[in-house]
């Protein structure tokens, strides 16, 4: 039987190095006063409580990745600048990929 993961300090900070301190969905810088480890694919859809599916992102937009996958995140934010982003200086538009 596989030994549950635990997610120590120096995950924490191995993982800080290795995203170069940056947040991989706002880009924002991360310090350990703004970082929040949240799992990449939620376990609720089926991810695991594993090293390899945790990555480090800003508390900012914790929240919502805790219950979200990333493509619901982006395409949140999306309607949100479609929304709302002219009032605030912002326009947004989707490329479509072959």
């Amino acid at each position: 039987m596989e030994k549950p993961y635990k997610f120590l300090a120096k995950d924490f900070y191995e993982m800080l190095e290795k995203q170069d301190y940056k947040c991989p969905l706002t880009g924002r810088e991360l310090t350990p006063e703004t970082t929040t480890a949240e799992h990449i694919v939620q376990l609720q859809a089926g991810g695991t409580h594993r090293k390899e599916n945790i990555y480090l992102i800003h508390r900012d937009v914790a929240r919502v990745k805790r219950f979200m996958s990333e493509n619901d995140v982006i395409n949140l934010a999306f309607d949100i600048l479609k929304t709302k982003g002219k009032a605030y200086g912002f326009t947004a538009k989707k490329i479509l990929q072959d």
